[in-house]
């Protein structure tokens, strides 16, 4: 099958140790109704709903679950009605006034998508209000869920490994024979902005669903990328140029309200999609200027310890974790950016190297009004009177914690092996991303380049004679001088556009003087 490929693509693939059941995903993708027992439990709960309240998520998984299932609720003809709660005022998960209020509504059904499993409270709540309960999460169970319905990847064959929100409410929705390429498109965009691994059930959902949102000219994706004749739906640009406006209405809270993102995502009337859109890609802007400034100002408090560990009563409590994954990239530590409140402490952690569960799990419970999380992204709520402890007890886990190794895998790369057909050979393979990423290419430098600089944001290098017409490197460390002197860059090649052949650097080799 390898051997049929371009040589391009033959020698990239070898380099990814891929097993047997990969390679035929790959060679011979097929499409696969799911049909688990789980399904059929959840699909009578859809069909027997009354009046039907789907409490979500304010993440773009969330938003596009809780969009999902919305729609499979009004192709049955239900009632139905959507809540997410407010970022900053409420937090994360369904809340009991929430839950109370949907009864004294009306509501008879509540349907919890993106959390849930650890809802016991609500759940009993719920119930003893005479309100049936259904949960779709893919978080980790602690313990016995007592949901009327459940649907969890742990409950669905292989093919469901590590699905998100949206794509089981998609695999749902297909399941009933309800589902339909802008659901399935929604499912798309959720499973790459959770990050989800990009194999079985979640690998068919995004291949289908870009090739929908190409075909199809959904308006509420294409504004949002202001799509033109050059535009081309990938993986990537869904994760870099749709996940983080939507993520973006939840993140600014108290500028705007989540729930207009589903409004956005299940209206039909064109003035009020485009009126959200306008809103959501200014909301976008905002949270890039602001993290920007918060960033500088955090730098600003770096004191060389083991974990950069930074706290400000100005930061937005919303953009707490990018600023924390701007920090990491910039120092290539474990980096820890906190808002200060009266009664709380609030703060997100990022982490590229060490265990932040391993470290923050080591700690007093006492200290913490909340926490949770993983190894690399963890989220904080700490008693103002204790911080000084909790900050030199991090500090000296931290500086004796076992370090993580992420290997970088970097292969020669010989440009002479791409041409028009076969990186279109190599598109053919889409989705590139979790779990299926192409590995970084070293190329060598052709004599006679040119390079200037692009703004204040990096260089851009051109090529005369040459299989690739240009490389940017965005990265300002460097003098202009020096990059006159290189040898080498490593990075990838953009698959986005059908035009240009463009390199994206991600690294630079300098030449021995």
């Amino acid at each position: 099958m390898l051997n049929s490929q371009s040589l391009l693509v033959q020698n990239l693939l070898s380099e990814m140790d891929l097993n047997d059941s990969q390679l035929e995903e790959l060679f011979n993708p097929k499409d696969k109704v799911m049909n688990d027992e789980a399904f059929e439990v959840m699909s009578e709960f859809f069909k027997s709903a009354d009046r039907l309240i789907i409490c979500g998520d304010y993440d773009c998984d969330g938003v596009s679950a809780t969009s999902i299932a919305y729609l499979l609720a009004k192709k049955l003809g239900k009632d139905v009605g959507y809540y997410i709660p407010n970022r900053l005022t409420e937090g994360y998960g369904v809340k009991s006034h929430t839950i109370q209020m949907a009864s004294d509504k009306g509501y008879t059904d509540v349907l919890i998508i993106d959390n849930g499993v650890k809802s016991h409270v609500e759940v009993e709540l719920a119930q003893s209000l005479g309100m049936r309960v259904g949960i779709i999460d893919h978080h980790l169970i602690s313990d016995e869920i007592k949901a009327d319905a459940f649907l969890h990847p742990d409950l669905l064959s292989v093919y469901g490994y590590s699905m998100c929100a949206a794509g089981l409410v998609y695999a749902l929705s297909e399941y009933m024979g309800l589902d339909d390429e802008y659901m399935l498109s929604l499912a798309a965009l959720a499973t790459v902005g959770d990050v989800m691994p990009l194999w079985g059930k979640n690998r068919e959902i995004v291949r289908r669903g870009v090739a929908a949102i190409e075909r199809n000219q959904f308006l509420q994706f294409d504004l949002l990328v202001k799509r033109s004749r050059f535009t081309t739906y990938s993986a990537k640009l869904l994760a870099f140029q749709i996940v983080p406006k939507v993520n973006s209405v939840g993140r600014l809270a108290d500028r705007a309200n989540v729930n207009t993102a589903v409004a956005y995502f299940v209206g039909d009337n064109k003035a009020s999609i485009n009126s959200y859109a306008l809103q959501m890609l200014a909301l976008n802007d905002e949270r890039k200027s602001l993290g920007k400034s918060y960033f500088k100002d955090a730098m600003k408090l770096v004191d060389g310890e083991a974990m950069n560990i930074v706290v400000s009563d100005g930061f937005h409590e919303g953009l707490l974790g990018i600023v924390a994954n701007q920090m990491l990239v910039e120092t290539q530590k474990p980096s820890l950016v906190l808002r200060r409140y009266d009664d709380v402490i609030k703060g997100s952690a990022r982490s590229n190297s060490v265990s932040l569960s391993g470290v923050f799990n080591q700690l007093n419970p006492d200290y913490f009004i909340a926490f949770g999380g993983h190894d690399f992204a963890f989220g904080v709520s700490i008693k103002p009177e204790c911080f000084e402890d909790f900050k030199n007890d991090v500090q000296k886990l931290v500086s004796i914690s076992p370090v993580i190794e992420k290997t970088t895998h970097i292969i020669n790369f010989d440009p002479n092996l791409v041409n028009a057909e076969s990186l279109d050979n190599l598109r053919s393979f889409e989705p590139f991303g979790t779990d299926f990423e192409l590995p970084l290419l070293k190329m060598a430098l052709p004599k006679g380049y040119r390079v200037s600089p692009i703004n204040g944001h990096g260089y851009k290098f051109v090529f005369g004679e040459f299989p690739i017409n240009e490389a940017v490197f965005f990265n300002t460390t460097y003098s202009l001088e020096s990059m006159n002197q290189l040898e080498s860059l490593v990075g990838s090649i953009d698959l986005g556009s059908k035009y240009r052949v463009s390199f994206f650097v991600e690294d630079i080799i300098k030449s021995v003087v």
